[in-house]
């Protein structure tokens, strides 16, 4: 099947509704979709696309049940063929695609980053990227890339657990 380049909620609400607890960890996050593009058509569904989630270790059995599943993702069938599963490992340079803005401009995502690094005792320099936008269940929301770097061990796995930014289920 064909999935639009936006499918983040379809995609969330397609995983939570094949398992609800997804939908009560706030810890819970889940990467769109890496398929082939179709263009402006979108991108397609082949065996090579990858599923990515990063959740708590006592949540991987629970998420290991959804192998096999087939779920319908914005009008597209998919089946979720076998999972690999992976410890998180200390990376001194992170990048996220899309974290969530609370306002919509590049000065109060600093601040954003800035304070939620402090509330995790991160200390390092981070590069804030392109502006996204994605489809939320309100409307539109504002994300921009993010990539932290000369991270310590510690930190960057303290980072990776915990996340930071809203709706991570979304991407």
């Amino acid at each position: 099947g064909r999935l639009p380049r936006d499918h983040s909620l379809a995609l969330w609400q397609a995983l939570v509704q094949a398992a609800p607890w997804l939908g009560d960890d706030d810890t819970v996050a889940v990467l769109p979709i890496r398929a082939a593009s179709a263009g402006d058509e979108g991108l397609v569904l082949q065996s090579r696309s990858r599923l990515l989630m990063r959740l708590p270790e006592a949540r991987v059995e629970a998420a290991l049940g959804l192998c096999g599943r087939r779920l319908e993702i914005a009008g597209a069938p998919a089946a979720l063929g076998e999972a690999k599963t992976r410890a998180l490992a200390p990376h001194p340079t992170l990048y996220a695609h899309r974290v969530a803005a609370e306002r919509d401009d590049e000065e109060s995502i600093v601040e954003q980053v800035k304070r939620d690094l402090d509330l995790l005792g991160v200390n390092a320099e981070f590069i804030i990227g392109r502006r996204t936008l994605t489809r939320g269940e309100r409307g539109d929301l504002a994300g921009y890339s993010l990539m932290l770097v000369e991270l310590p061990a510690r930190q960057s796995l303290a980072l990776q657990v915990a996340g930071i930014g809203a709706h991570r289920g979304l991407g």
